[in-house]
């Protein structure tokens, strides 16, 4: 049965920009018909964000009423039969769908338009907001992207005036931001690799929509050979076609391409922040099961962007499949005892792994073989890497870039942040 209501309790618009950890068990409970929900009058399809763009107004359901002193007013009647009815509760941005159990006011209340084209499953849906919504975020005047990126204005602009996507000029790639904050490292039981669970703060960063592709590292490399410089090696699986992530590089050759672009590999705190979401979540969708449009099976890989449900809460692709992908940290299995050794408060900040080697050659390797989780990590050689193995960019801004609790007592940086390369091995 479709659902006809999603009602939610004291939950801000804002955090609406985390209900990804929301949609799977919305769609495993609900199922994905093309219904629209509380209004049916005309509303945009498939939007790519909702604070993007201003949604229409719906019809209040509130009872009219006089401006009087504040009372207490009677709950609304809803449409529809009751147990269509679904309240978002939200436990610290992880969200579980549940029925109603209290009152709302309708101004909580929000519309949900499951998609009506085709190839489009139903975890993709545009939630509406009643009522107005805040003024879009105007650009930092201040804030100035290096040389060789640029701005995707579409998508809009962060609480604090950053741009939410920008595109590399040198390789076309697409970034989206990852803000300033704090987030879930690690696990607290489970896989030893992967614990002890700890807190760390990290500065805003963008990192690539999806790996990087045959046709940019082709490209590159072809580069390289003109300028008659060292030659990087071809991807081991150079024969496939050009929309397909390379596989089999090695950590020199990636780690040659990001400097080449500008851009640094992601540190395995930023690669997990970009993969879990904030509040750790088991996979980068959520907690809930896998849905796929057709069949894939873990290790599998496809054309990268194949399968839009791999994505986590800031808009990032194929974390969960597709290869596996470098890191800059060198590989310990206790490093995250030492990270949690180093803890301010609870809060470890900055880290960036080990300082030398601690297995000689072996850099962290993250993503899964065996099933969708992206807590699992791994070491591999830096020179003889696994045919599965291949990599995205991350571009750090090295300047405090505060989140929106700091920011509001600490004043913003005079001077552009810059790309800071990563150390040599």
């Amino acid at each position: 049965m479709a659902p006809k209501m999603v009602r939610t309790l004291k939950l801000s618009w804002g955090t609406f920009h985390f209900i990804m950890g929301g949609f799977l068990l919305l769609a495993a409970g609900c199922g994905g018909g093309n219904e629209k929900i509380l209004e049916p009058s005309a509303v945009p399809q498939n939007t790519a964000s909702p604070s993007a763009a201003k949604a229409p107004d719906l019809k209040s359901l509130a009872t009219s009423s006089k401006p009087k002193a504040p009372v207490k007013r009677k709950q609304p009647e809803l449409e529809g039969n009751p147990e269509d009815f679904f309240e978002v509760v939200d436990y610290v941005h992880n969200y579980q769908i549940q029925h109603p159990q209290a009152a709302s006011d309708a101004e909580d209340q929000v519309a949900v338009v499951f998609p009506a084209q085709k190839g489009i499953n139903s975890t993709t849906f545009s939630v509406i907001k009643s009522g107005t919504q805040n003024e879009p975020v105007k650009p930092d005047a201040t804030f100035e992207l290096p040389k060789g990126f640029s701005a995707v204005k579409e998508p809009g602009y962060s609480s604090q005036g950053l741009p939410r996507r920008i595109r590399c000029e040198r390789d076309y790639s697409e970034m989206v931001l990852v803000p300033a904050g704090v987030s879930i490292q690690g696990l607290s039981n489970g896989d030893k690799n992967a614990s002890p669970q700890f807190t760390i703060y990290q500065n805003a960063f963008y990192i690539d929509v999806h790996e990087v592709t045959l046709e940019q590292y082709r490209r590159w490399r072809s580069e390289m050979i003109a300028q008659k410089g060292k030659i990087p090696e071809p991807a081991g699986n150079d024969t496939q076609p050009g929309d397909f992530p390379a596989l089999g590089i090695s950590y020199t050759d990636a780690l040659n391409y990001a400097r080449t672009m500008g851009k640094q590999l992601p540190r395995e705190t930023q690669w997990e922040k970009a993969a879990r979401g904030e509040t750790g979540f088991q996979y980068p969708w959520g907690n809930g099961r896998a849905l796929w449009q057709k069949t894939r099976q873990p290790g599998q890989v496809d054309p990268v962007g194949t399968f839009s449900g791999d994505l986590s809460p800031y808009g990032v692709l194929d974390l969960s499949g597709n290869a596996r992908e470098w890191c800059e940290d060198w590989y310990s299995e206790n490093a995250y005892q030492a990270a949690l050794a180093l803890s301010d408060a609870g809060v470890v900040r900055d880290w960036t792994g080990p300082k030398r080697p601690v297995v000689p050659s072996m850099r962290v390797v993250r993503g899964n073989q065996q099933a969708w989780d992206v807590s699992k990590r791994t070491g591999e050689n830096m020179r003889t890497p696994p045919g599965d193995v291949g990599f995205r960019c991350v571009l750090n801004l090295t300047h405090s870039v505060t989140d929106p609790e700091t920011s509001k007592d600490n004043p913003k940086p005079n001077h552009p942040p810059v790309p800071k390369n990563s150390k040599a091995f």
